[in-house]
């Protein structure tokens, strides 16, 4: 009986220090074409012409894609 008060403390210390609300370590994503900027990417994003989610290694090479096609793009 005294396993379970202990069990759902030790289940309940480590879930709420596992999840940080913190986005400050999301990658996203910013280009500019001929002077038009758009839309910003995000990690962990829904990307809009796929529907999948949007990884850092997506990022990366969404990137180097635009980039060799003359887009400035910043990732931070």
């Amino acid at each position: 009986m005294r396993k379970i008060p202990l069990l759902l403390i030790f289940v309940l210390s480590i879930s709420f220090s596992s999840c940080s609300k913190d986005d400050d370590d999301k990658l996203c994503l910013t280009c500019e074409v001929e002077g038009e900027s758009s839309d910003q990417l995000c990690e962990g994003m829904t990307d809009p012409d796929s529907g999948d989610t949007v990884t850092k290694e997506l990022l990366e090479v969404s990137k180097a894609l635009l980039e060799a096609f003359g887009a400035t793009c910043t990732l931070k």
